[in-house]
């Protein structure tokens, strides 16, 4: 599953795969956005580790 952006009431945020956590970044700010995509992509290397195969 890749990490995909998206955007809703609470703002802008990063996820990996449809039902993963979301990280909400502050719009504009580069720096909080590469954060939140980070994490992210960290949830996903997680999630493989422990035997995810999707």
């Amino acid at each position: 599953m890749p990490v995909h952006r998206g955007k809703d009431r609470k703002g802008a945020y990063y996820q990996w795969g449809d039902s993963g956590k979301r990280y909400y970044y502050e719009t504009g700010d580069q720096q909080s956005r590469e954060a939140a995509k980070d994490k992210a992509k960290r949830q996903g290397r997680a999630a493989r580790a422990s035997g995810y195969k999707g």
